[in-house]
């Protein structure tokens, strides 16, 4: 008798390198390339997702938007897949019992009953107990990487948006001027209803641009690829996209961006430069502040994640922005800067390279924001989309401020 074999994706001991990008969703919602990582995982391992192991305190709101249930015991024929897995193309799993591992890590376990009775959310968010578990069961190599940090996809944007685009990809589905176009017309797509003025140049010289449905691209605007522009995005009149680009849905941007990756429903409309940065949701960059992405010794960027100093050995990074920050007009960001979750900067000063979530910080210093305060703002700026926040949602947004401001 056959078993059922479902997928399951989990989070591991790593979810805190992605911080502050991880504190508002799990690690499989983050944009990696053009897609989600739920989607992209789905889509190599062609099954659907039949649920998520995630940290208590994310996974009922990760529940809602993976669409499948959180933390249900494995059984035999379950396959755990770690949700950090990148693959270049689809993968077949092996039968089990066996363990896929990508330089000493899990990428994936095909269970059967005994195998499935060792491993539990809560485990596999702890690496020391793994070895115990995995003790006498198969390992085999598994293809592709585990991405460990936030750089890592900055710095793999290029090719991953290379690796997101399909033959079957290349449409033109709304009336546009040909003078629009440059290069290949096989390395293009554009969705219904997109509206593009004529003195726009979408250039895929150098790689695909994929520009979604109902998007709109503004008079000499310059999108090059390898480009991604999500559903709903605007890209205003005279901005520059180069260096590779993974614009989520819902999006406004203007000015010069190069090699970001902006999570989804996040705005930076006006003059002023982001290079080479993760920006999450929600997320307001004021008129003509601009981040620095290189060095002036030209050396590695170095970042601090939770108080530790993380060699990133890439001579451009610029930023990771958390979900609902705010940031003000003619902010200066530093090269390496996190500036954390609902943290809200008004300051023309040079910004520190760490700002704390749910932080005010100002010409005077850095302040405990309001929690309360802070999720009246993320709510009406949510309602502006027509998007409510779920009850989920607004406990987890408190639940972390509450760690950030007690």
């Amino acid at each position: 008798m056959s078993i059922m074999k479902s997928l399951v994706l989990f989070e591991d001991d790593k979810c805190s390198d992605f911080y502050p990008l991880t504190l508002w969703r799990s690690i499989f919602e983050l944009r990696v390339g053009r897609k989600l990582q739920l989607d992209r995982l789905a889509q190599h391992l062609a099954m659907p997702i039949s649920g998520i192991w995630a940290r208590d305190i994310i996974s009922p709101v990760a529940a809602l938007r993976c669409g499948a249930p959180a933390n249900r015991a494995a059984t035999a024929g379950t396959i755990l897949v770690n949700g950090r897995w990148l693959t270049s193309g689809p993968v077949e799993l092996p039968e089990g019992p066996c363990l896929g591992m990508v330089d000493g890590e899990i990428a994936y376990i095909v269970c059967d009953e005994a195998l499935a009775q060792h491993f539990d959310p809560q485990t596999l968010q702890l690496a020391n107990q793994w070895p115990e578990a995995i003790k006498g069961v198969a390992q085999l190599a598994a293809p592709g990487t585990l991405v460990r940090y936030p750089w890592q996809v900055i710095a793999d944007l290029p090719e991953l948006i290379r690796q997101d685009w399909d033959e079957g990809d290349a449409e033109i589905e709304s009336e546009i001027s040909p003078k629009c176009l440059m290069g290949s017309k096989q390395h293009i797509c554009i969705g219904e209803r997109a509206i593009i003025h004529p003195s726009a140049l979408i250039d895929a010289t150098n790689g695909p641009v994929y520009i979604s449905h109902d998007v709109t691209i503004g008079a000499y605007a310059v999108i090059e690829g390898p480009s991604y522009i999500g559903p709903g995005s605007v890209v205003n009149a005279h901005t520059w996209l180069h260096g590779a680009n993974a614009i989520g849905p819902v999006c406004k941007v203007g000015g010069e961006i190069d090699g970001c990756v902006f999570q989804g429903y996040s705005n930076k409309q006006h003059t002023g430069f982001i290079g080479h940065s993760f920006v999450g949701n929600w997320v307001n960059i004021g008129a003509g502040s601009c981040n620095s992405d290189l060095k002036n010794t030209y050396g590695n960027v170095s970042v601090s994640i939770d108080g530790h100093a993380h060699d990133t050995g890439q001579m451009f990074f610029g930023a990771i922005i958390g979900d609902h920050a705010k940031i003000g007009i003619n902010a200066a960001i530093p090269t390496g800067a996190i500036i954390g979750m609902a943290a809200v900067v008004a300051t023309t000063s040079i910004l520190p390279k760490w700002v704390d979530s749910f932080a005010w910080l100002t010409e005077d210093g850095v302040t405990k924001g309001d929690p309360n305060r802070l999720l009246d703002v993320a709510s009406r700026v949510m309602a502006r989309r027509d998007i409510d926040m779920t009850d989920e949602e607004v406990e987890l947004f408190l639940a972390i401020g509450s760690q950030f401001t007690s």
